[in-house]
């Protein structure tokens, strides 16, 4: 078993080596030739400028913009879940692969999702709003147990919480938004930038032949 006060440093270890191995593929360096969409022709070098200057909220601004015109929702303003579902994959992942490079691998999609699992919950599953609120607190989202606002009270710097962004949802949202992110961590599985096995909740062999340790809601403050 292990001990009470070493949980927080042991999630920690397990998430970043979660982030590092296999639910997260590996990330490539953009290039001007794979900065444009295959599937649907969006060049992604403004955002890939403004991440590489730092400017993470103009950043975090731009990707909404871009989800909504690789899903032909501009002139709509908004998305539902089921337009999530048919994010195009390759416009996630260059999206997602360019918060991580320029954020140190603190910032983006995949990486937000192991600490969504490890908090409780399931991708394309909304199995607690209490697990999803715990979600939220860790990644920066809430505080003081309430949502936080959108999206002026993000924190557009690197000392954010890791997974703090990009979190490109509608100003005021209530609930965080908690159907469609849901939503969209299904399609991260779908689209193969994470691996995950739905079947079977994953068991984790801590070192030193500690019990085993099965996922459930766990507190990750210290991830930071």
């Amino acid at each position: 078993m292990i001990a009470k006060d070493t949980l927080p440093k042991f999630l920690l270890v397990l998430v970043f080596s979660w982030l590092s191995l296999s639910p997260v593929k590996s990330q490539t360096t953009p290039n001007p030739s794979n900065l444009i969409s295959p599937e649907t022709g969006i060049d992604y070098t403004l955002l890939n400028n403004l991440l590489s200057r730092q400017q993470w909220r103009e950043a975090n601004n731009t990707t909404f913009r871009l989800m909504l015109q690789s899903l032909k929702r501009e002139q709509q303003g908004w998305v539902s879940s089921e337009d999530i579902a048919q994010l195009p994959c390759s416009d996630l992942k260059i999206i997602d692969d360019l918060w991580k490079q320029h954020s140190q691998g603190r910032f983006g999609y995949t990486v937000q999702f192991p600490i969504f699992v490890a908090t409780g919950n399931k991708p394309g599953k909304l199995v607690n709003p209490q697990f999803y609120d715990d979600f939220g607190t860790n990644v920066g989202w809430r505080k003081d147990n309430q949502w936080i606002i959108f999206r002026e009270n993000l924190i557009y710097s690197l000392d954010a919480p890791v997974g703090h962004l990009p979190n490109p949802r509608p100003e005021y949202q209530i609930t965080g938004g908690r159907l469609n992110y849901t939503a969209l961590t299904e399609r991260m599985v779908k689209c193969s930038l994470v691996s995950y096995t739905i079947d079977k909740k994953p068991v984790y062999q801590p070192a030193g032949g500690a019990k085993p340790v099965e996922q459930r809601p766990v507190n990750l403050d210290n991830i930071r």
